[in-house]
């Protein structure tokens, strides 16, 4: 399981046992805010491989399960916020982004800001868990 602390910059990892018990919290990676923006929203891919909405970064990027950068997509927008797959075969990759604490000039240089965003892509994703 993969944990998310935007204000630290920074994504865990946890292993889970069979019973589903939580192991013990580990970095997984480590993200330099000014240039990569911070880890917001994030989905796992058939491969196992992590995507992660950087907010601030104007990215969503794909991450081996080792945390190695595999893929970028670049927005129009600096603040996507979240990301999971859909379409008939999870190759699409919808992005929220948001237009939060943007000034009025900014939000003239993005006026997508707060768009939904898809992108296709070449793996699949997984389908979303149902609870109730």
């Amino acid at each position: 399981m993969y944990h998310t602390d935007s204000y630290l910059a920074r994504v865990y990892a946890y292993p889970i046992d069979a019973n589903g018990e939580l192991g013990t919290r580990q970095m997984w990676r480590q993200f330099d805010d000014v240039r990569e923006g911070s880890p917001d929203g994030m989905t796992i891919d058939s491969e196992g491989c992590v995507w992660i909405a950087q907010w601030g970064g104007g990215r969503v990027c794909r991450y081996s399960p080792s945390g190695e950068l595999l893929t970028t997509i670049r927005l129009p927008v600096s603040q996507p916020s979240s990301c999971t797959f859909a379409g008939p075969e999870l190759k699409t990759l919808y992005i929220t982004s948001a237009h939060q604490g943007l000034t009025p000039v900014q939000r003239a240089h993005e006026p997508l800001a707060g768009a939904l965003f898809k992108a296709e892509v070449e793996v699949a994703g997984f389908p979303s868990a149902r609870f109730g």
